[in-house]
């Protein structure tokens, strides 16, 4: 599950078109309730049994070893959104060094375990690594949403749900174990599978007005011992349009123009200077989202996207691509407007985008 790609093209779609009568309301809104509730029941054993993988991982019969040192294992969060056909990240971190891998075992809402546990080596992990330099912006990242990333000394494992996992609740213990076979206590890690859809009053067809990014930025270090920060991208067009159905499903497309910073260019002149050529980037995204009614954020899982200029980037994602995490959901006069907080090397940034009905 990672970001959205850019490099789009030209392309002709149809997507759900809003009514505002008080009978379609009402409808979403029972909708969004019948959603919501398929969250609260426990996740049956036989699906925990079946319908969960991680990549590179073995399943042994029975419980993992049991605990028999106090090696350092912290979870980010004893708590876990997940979400159908896609699963979750279980972020964890440690002040080992030699870790050699983790054992899970999952369980449901009664204690009751499956039947095989997890023993996922290290080279499966996840992991943050140092990076004390700003890298180059890729000219394939997308302007919409951003995710996060690790730092040293945290963990990701990637778990995976099969297309008949179902929405609701289970929990999973959680130890990690070195080189020498010693074996950290369990932590448990409780999760909630999020249904598709869930807010009846952002189903609709919108357009961006406007966004405030803060980590596009470059540093340009001048020839003449100075340095100033400017934009990477220069934007010279950006038609952005998110549709969101009843259903659950969404798509997010872009049409965008822009030029990219010079930077030799911009060292001799001590200003930025764009190159020439204009980057022309037009796609679809589409795939499904979730709303969490609690925390009232919003969570895009693409499944497919669509370049219409180059058709070699065409991608489908089986197991769910993440392309916006928790994005607070705000109606402002009309407007829905999503802030997207997330980390990157260390450092945490807030994007706001503000959306118009079309």
């Amino acid at each position: 599950m990672r970001t959205l790609k850019s490099l789009f093209t030209l392309f002709v779609f149809s997507i759900l078109v809003y009514s505002c009568s008080s009978d379609d309301n009402n409808g979403g809104g029972e909708l969004a309730n019948q959603q919501n509730q398929l969250e609260d029941v426990p996740v049956p054993l036989s699906n925990l049994n079946s319908d969960i993988s991680i990549e590179g991982a073995t399943k042994n019969q029975g419980t993992p070893p049991a605990p028999n040192s106090t090696i350092n294992l912290e979870l980010s969060s004893d708590q876990a959104e997940a979400y159908q056909n896609a699963g979750f990240n279980v972020r964890f971190s440690t002040t080992e060094t030699n870790i050699a891998g983790a054992y899970l075992l999952f369980k449901d809402s009664d204690d009751n375990t499956a039947s095989e546990y997890f023993d996922i080596p290290v080279s499966s992990f996840e992991t943050g690594k140092s990076n004390n330099t700003k890298n180059t912006p890729s000219s394939k990242g997308s302007s919409l949403f951003k995710s996060n990333s690790l730092v040293d000394g945290e963990y990701e494992i990637d778990v995976d749900f099969g297309s008949d996992f179902p929405p609701g609740k289970f929990c999973g213990d959680l130890c990690i174990y070195d080189s020498e076979n010693n074996i950290s206590q369990i932590v448990t890690i409780c999760v909630e599978v999020e249904a598709w859809g869930g807010n009846a009053d952002i189903i609709g067809e919108w357009i961006l007005e406007s966004s405030t990014e803060d980590d596009d930025k470059y540093t340009v270090d001048c020839n003449n011992d100075q340095s100033i920060e400017a934009d990477y991208y220069k934007v010279i067009k950006e038609d952005l349009a998110l549709s969101i159905s009843s259903n659950g499903d969404f798509s997010v497309t872009e049409n965008t123009e822009e030029k990219v910073l010079d930077i030799e260019a911009s060292k001799v002149d001590c200003s930025a200077v764009y190159s020439d050529e204009i980057e022309k980037d037009e796609s679809k995204e589409t795939g499904k989202w979730a709303y969490n009614e609690t925390d009232k954020t919003l969570t895009l899982v693409s499944f497919k996207y669509e370049d219409f200029i180059n058709s070699e980037y065409n991608e489908e994602y089986p197991n769910g691509d993440l392309i916006l995490e928790s994005g607070k959901v705000q109606i402002v006069d009309g407007k829905l407007v999503v802030t997207d907080t997330y980390t990157e090397n260390g450092t945490t940034y807030t994007d706001t985008y503000t959306f118009v009905r079309k």
